[in-house]
């Protein structure tokens, strides 16, 4: 088992993460507090901008392309380079958006596999990789250099063995290609063949160096998150992360990993899995619940899982404790709670980046139908747990019809 990160953490008196000192990568909050948002509207094929004041949120930018599902975002720091899926077809496109003149505007729209639904970039920020859910692939685009316009350079197939669900798992399904903390690899959960790839972005190819089977059969990997964060482990600097927690939504699991960095790789070891709902917070209807976004706060402490299509009258965002044994080291995850998301299927959700004395005030979530389309809620800084009473809220109607609320939030551009 590689300790390397874990003896960081105990070094730095943080044997038990529940006593744990927040530690952050300053951001420098000058009075008063606004917190812009960008929100990806999905079916509604909206981008919208979003300003929030720690009470109340006001749209200030969108853009609306008819028949898109920007179901995913990502913002090139330092630029107005914003990019986008379109899980509708097989289009990935550029935009600039303006926050000072509260613009959204399509630059680019390039060709590439059909049902992207994640992108991440490369540690040196010149490539740009998306995992096709529809295709089966992971696209490859070059960014350019002053421009950021996206060129395809190659595309990689997922082609394992399928999972036993028959109707879920018909096809491999890459779900999300996210980069692990020593900016190497990329790790692609895989829906429909129950796996995990490993891409090693240092070979000319992005090669697959590993294929890690998760268990049991029919789980249906969809997304992780690497563990200790980079804010806590290495004031922000690559290192190798300890383990990888993991959500699958076909059996709605929260899995738990050791890691291994071995030669052009990581080995994986499955240690521990457990419900995403807790033993006290069942769902109405098993047989339709998803498990969808997982979220680890700063500060390593607290882990935030979505649940959607419960059959609950409202779906529900569930918060699990990080626990470490002194003696062994051992990493495991602790149910604490769940709170009501404020509407239904709340596809994804994200924490503010830290202040500069280390707190995450807020969880912003984003539910696709019911009530509330685009919420806030505060987080307890001493134990992580999140007020079930919204701070604030935008209804499902603000973004489009009912089933075709946001999708996707990014806090904090």
């Amino acid at each position: 088992m590689h300790h390397s990160s874990l003896n960081l953490l105990l070094g730095l008196g943080l044997s038990t993460l529940s006593s744990a000192a927040p530690l952050s990568v300053p951001r420098a909050d000058a009075p008063p507090y606004i917190n812009t948002l960008l929100i990806g509207g999905g079916p509604s094929g909206t981008i919208a901008a979003a300003q929030f004041d720690g009470s109340s949120f006001k749209i200030v930018a969108n853009n609306t392309i008819p028949g898109t599902s920007p179901s995913w975002l990502l913002l090139q720091d330092g630029t107005n380079h914003l990019y986008a899926v379109d899980e509708n077809s097989n289009r990935t496109r550029l935009f600039d958006f303006n926050k000072a003149a509260n613009t959204i505007n399509l630059v680019q729209d390039t060709v590439g596999s059909a049902g992207n639904v994640f992108l991440e970039f490369t540690a040196d920020r010149t490539q740009m990789l998306a995992s096709s859910f529809g295709e089966g692939n992971v696209d490859v685009f070059d960014l350019a250099p002053e421009t950021g316009l996206l060129s395809l350079n190659g595309q990689l197939v997922s082609d394992d063995t399928l999972g036993p669900n028959a109707v879920r798992q018909e096809a491999p399904h890459p779900h999300q290609v996210l980069l692990d903390t020593s900016g190497q690899f990329f790790v692609v959960p895989d829906l429909g063949t129950d796996t995990l790839l490993v891409i090693d972005s240092n070979s000319t190819n992005f090669d697959i160096t590993n294929r890690v089977r998760v268990q049991p059969p029919g789980c249906g990997p969809r997304h992780g998150a690497f563990w200790p964060p980079l804010a806590l482990a290495n004031e922000g600097h690559p290192f190798q992360a300890s383990h990888y927690f993991l959500v699958c939504e076909l059996l709605n699991l929260a899995v738990v990993f050791e890691l291994d960095y071995s030669g052009n790789t990581i080995q994986f070891t499955q240690t521990q899995t457990l419900s995403t709902f807790g033993e006290a917070f069942p769902p109405a209807n098993a047989t339709t619940a998803a498990a969808g976004e997982i979220q680890v706060s700063a500060d390593g402490r607290d882990v935030y899982i979505s649940n959607r299509v419960t059959g609950n009258a409202t779906d529900s965002i569930a918060h699990f404790g990080v626990e470490i044994s002194e003696d062994t080291l051992d990493v495991s995850l602790d149910f604490k709670d769940t709170i009501s998301s404020g509407g239904l299927v709340p596809r994804m959700f994200d924490l503010e980046i830290p202040t500069v004395d280390g707190k995450q005030q807020f969880v912003f979530v984003t539910n696709q139908a019911g009530a509330l389309g685009l919420v806030a809620f505060r987080r307890n800084q001493d134990d992580g747990s999140l007020d079930p009473t919204p701070v604030a809220s935008l209804p499902v109607s603000a973004f489009g019809a009912d089933g075709f609320g946001p999708q996707f939030v990014l806090p904090d551009v």
